[in-house]
C-alpha cells in the first residue's frame, strides 16, 4: 500500500536547531521522528513510500537512504520487524516551498495509482492506521475521497478544526481560531486517506504555485461539494506536533512515562562519553559523540550529536544542539543552546 510522508518544511518553531538539523531528523526515543513515522507505516501494512524534501534536502535523503541499504543487507532476522528493511522509499526534491497540498500535486503520480496514507513527517504517533483505513475504505465505497484522522483538543489556536454531521462528513473547516470563535474543538491530526479522484482536483502549479491542504483544497473540495469524513483517533491514541521546544521535551517526558507506544529504542547513545558521576533526573536524550564531563546536572534535557557539556553545569529542561558546547559551571533552565541562548 502506498504512503507519502511530507517533508519538506524548514521547521521555524525549532530555529535555531532547525538550522542545522531538519525537523524530520529530530531525534526521540533514539530515532528521527520521521523513522518512527515509516516504522509506523511498515506495521500496517504501507511500504510503499514517496516523500517530498526541501530544506536540508540532502540530509533527510541520506540518513534513511543509508539506513534502508543497511538494513536490507542485514542478515539478523530478529530485528527486522523494528527497522526499516523492506521500506521501498523515494524521494521528491522540490524547488521552492509549495504548501502541503502543493508537495502532495508534486507526488500525485506516484499517489494515484491507489488509495494513499498522507502522513506529516515530523509528528510523534502510534495511531492505529489500520483502523482509520478501514474506515476510509467503507466510506469510500460510499462514494467519500477523503478521510481525515481527528482528535479533541483544548486549545485550537494551533490546529485546522473540523466540524462534521451526525455520519462524520465533514461540513466545516475552520484554520487556527480562538477557542471562543471555534466551530468545534475537533482538530485534524494532519494524517490523511485520499482516493485518487482528489489529485484531478489540485490546480498546476501555473494556475496555483503554493496551495495548502487545509486553507485552499479541502474548502474547495467542500465547495464542489465532495464527500470528506473525518474519523476519530482510538482512545489512548499518542500524537504531537514536535515543532516547538516545549512540545519536543513534552513528548520525551510522554515517552519515559509509558504513553507513547512505539519501537523505541535507548534514549542514551552508546558513543556518548558521560562521567559516572553525572546526575540524570527525569527524561533525558543524549545523542552520538556527546562528552559531558563530571559534576554535570540534567534535568528533562536533550543533548544533540557532538555537544561538550563541561564540568559543574546544571540544565534543565534545556536543548542543547548540535556541536554547542557549555562552558563549566553553567546554569540554564527552560533555554535552547546553540550559537547562544534562546528562552523556551
Amino acid at each position: 500500500m502506498r504512503a507519502m510522508v511530507l517533508a519538506a518544511g524548514i521547521g521555524s518553531r525549532l530555529e535555531p536547531l532547525s538550522n542545522y538539523i531538519p525537523k524530520p531528523l529530530i531525534h526521540i526515543g533514539g530515532r528521527p521522528v520521521m523513522e518512527h513515522i515509516l516504522l509506523l507505516l511498515k506495521k500496517h501494512g504501507f511500504t510503499d513510500v514517496i516523500s517530498n524534501t526541501y530544506h536540508l534536502a540532502d540530509s533527510i535523503e541520506n540518513y534513511f537512504n543509508t539506513a534502508i541499504q543497511e538494513q536490507n543487507n542485514s542478515q539478523s532476522q530478529a530485528t527486522k520487524q523494528a527497522d526499516l528493511s523492506g521500506i521501498k522509499l523515494q524521494f521528491i526534491r522540490e524547488p521552492q516551498l509549495s504548501g502541503v497540498a502543493g508537495g502532495i500535486r508534486r507526488c500525485s503520480d506516484f499517489l494515484k495509482q491507489s488509495t494513499a496514507c498522507i502522513i506529516m513527517g515530523d509528528a510523534l504517533t502510534d495511531l492505529d492506521l489500520g483502523y482509520i483505513y478501514k474506515k476510509h475504505l467503507e466510506a469510500a465505497s460510499k462514494g467519500c475521497i477523503v478521510t481525515v484522522a481527528q482528535m479533541q483538543i483544548e486549545d485550537t489556536r494551533n490546529f485546522g478544526v473540523i466540524q462534521t454531521d451526525a455520519s462524520n462528513r465533514i461540513i466545516a473547516f475552520q484554520e487556527k481560531p480562538k477557542p471562543e470563535d471555534a466551530i468545534s474543538n475537533w482538530a485534524s491530526t494532519g494524517i490523511y486517506f485520499f482516493e485518487p479522484e482528489v489529485y484531478e482536483h489540485l490546480p498546476s502549479e501555473a494556475e496555483a504555485p503554493f496551495y495548502d491542504v487545509a486553507k485552499n483544497l479541502f474548502p474547495d473540495l467542500l465547495a464542489k461539494g465532495k464527500y470528506m469524513q473525518a474519523i476519530a483517533v482510538p482512545a489512548n491514541t499518542y500524537w504531537a506536533d514536535i515543532g516547538t521546544p516545549d512540545q519536543y521535551l513534552d513528548s520525551l517526558e510522554d515517552i519515559s512515562k509509558g504513553k507513547v507506544k512505539l519501537e523505541l529504542k535507548n534514549s542514551i547513545s552508546a558513543s556518548a562519553k558521560i562521567a559516572s558521576d553525572v546526575e540524570l533526573i527525569g527524561a533525558n536524550e543524549i545523542a552520538d559523540n556527546v562528552e559531558i564531563a563530571s559534576g554535570v546536572r540534567l534535568e528533562n534535557s536533550i543533548i544533540w550529536e557532538g555537544a561538550k557539556i563541561a564540568q559543574g553545569v546544571t540544565l534543565t529542561r534545556c536543548i542543547v544542539g548540535p556541536h554547542a558546547q557549555v562552558a563549566a559551571n553553567e546554569k540554564h533552565s527552560h533555554q535552547v543552546l546553540a550559537n547562544h541562548a534562546l528562552s523556551i
